[in-house]
C-alpha cells in the first residue's frame, strides 16, 4: 500500500538507515513467522507514523494481518462518513487515528483504566448473587 501525501516526510533517509539498522538486528528475518524474505517491512505496531517506538519487522503477509483490523476500521468509517452517519461523539469518530491528528480540545477516553480498589462494595454483590444462589438449592 503507498505511504499517503501526508506521512511521507516521515520517511525520509533517516527512516531509510532505522530501517536497515532494524532488518540487521533482526537478522532479516520476520518477527512474527520467523522467515526470510526478500521485501522485509519495518511495521508500525501502532499504526502512528511519528512514533519510532513500537516498530517491527514483518513480512508483507504478517504486516497485512498486523493492519487488518485498522484498515477494516478506516474503510468502515469512510464508508459512514459519505452515507451521513452520525457518531455518539467525536472521540468515537476519531478513535482509529493516532491522538496527535484529533482536532484540538479531544481527548482520548479512559477506557482502559483500572480503578485501584474495588468501587462497588462486597455486600452489594452479595445480594445480587444471593437469588441466583438460592435458585439453585432448590432443584432436586
Amino acid at each position: 500500500m503507498p505511504i499517503r501525501a501526508e506521512f511521507r516526510h516521515y520517511y525520509n533517509t533517516g527512516w531509510r538507515r532505522l530501517r536497515l539498522e532494524r532488518l540487521a538486528a533482526a537478522g532479516y528475518r520476520c518477527a512474527n513467522c520467523r522467515r526470510g524474505h526478500p521485501l522485509l517491512n519495518l511495521a508500525h505496531l501502532s499504526h502512528d507514523p511519528t512514533s519510532r517506538m513500537e516498530l517491527v519487522v514483518l513480512c508483507p503477509s504478517c504486516h497485512a494481518k498486523n493492519d487488518t483490523r485498522q484498515r477494516v476500521a478506516m474503510t468502515r468509517r469512510t464508508r459512514a462518513a459519505r452515507r451521513g452517519q452520525l457518531w455518539l461523539s467525536e472521540e468515537l469518530r476519531w478513535a482509529p487515528y493516532p491522538a496527535w491528528a484529533w482536532p484540538g480540545g479531544l481527548q482520548q477516553p479512559a477506557l482502559f483504566d483500572k480503578p485501584d480498589v474495588l468501587q462497588v462494595p462486597v455486600s452489594v454483590c452479595f445480594e445480587f448473587l444471593d437469588p441466583i444462589a438460592q435458585r439453585f438449592d432448590t432443584i432436586p
